[in-house]
């Protein structure tokens, strides 16, 4: 459980103004971005941070089906998740949501299961000293191919520019 926690009516306040903020167009409300900068608790920033994951897959079976022959079972893939000076992230939502100071990521949950992952995830980017909004950026999956390895990396570009009411 996060050190933090967002009571409900903060939580469904946020998944309205996150879906507001991601909607198509070339602006976003400049109160909307101040509302959801104060409405998720700001975690500190980590010089280094690393979130990795393990995967194994648990014990199978084998046996004799009437009928069928020998049949084998794969156990199912189990998976341990462990993370170091991760700032704490909050699900919002269809939304994962971390906030340190300047800067709300905001991604899609299933993000991780696309291909490209290009808009899956974006950046609210404000003045830590004025909490003003910038800009919004947006997730483009670039790739760099070096002999026959391909690296496919995570590129945020300007995407959005706060519009005044």
């Amino acid at each position: 459980m996060n050190k933090h926690h967002i009571k409900l009516n903060a939580r469904l306040e946020a998944h309205a103004i996150l879906d507001r903020l991601v909607a198509d167009g070339p602006t976003f409300s400049l109160e909307d971005a101040c509302r959801l900068i104060d409405l998720i608790p700001i975690a500190p920033r980590s010089r280094f941070s690393f979130t990795g994951a393990l995967r194994k897959r648990g014990p199978g079976a084998k046996g004799h089906a009437a009928g069928i022959g020998d049949v084998n079972l794969e156990g199912e893939t189990e998976q341990t998740t462990f993370t170091l000076n991760a700032p704490a992230s909050y699900r919002i939502g269809g939304y994962v949501v971390t906030h340190t100071p300047g800067h709300l990521d905001i991604e899609l949950m299933w993000a991780e299961t696309q291909a490209d992952r290009t808009g899956q995830a974006c950046s609210l980017i404000y003045d830590v000293s004025t909490s003003k909004p910038e800009e919004m950026r947006i997730a483009v999956q670039k790739s760099l191919t070096v002999l026959f390895v391909t690296f496919n990396y995570i590129s945020f570009v300007p995407w959005k520019t706060p519009r005044n009411i």
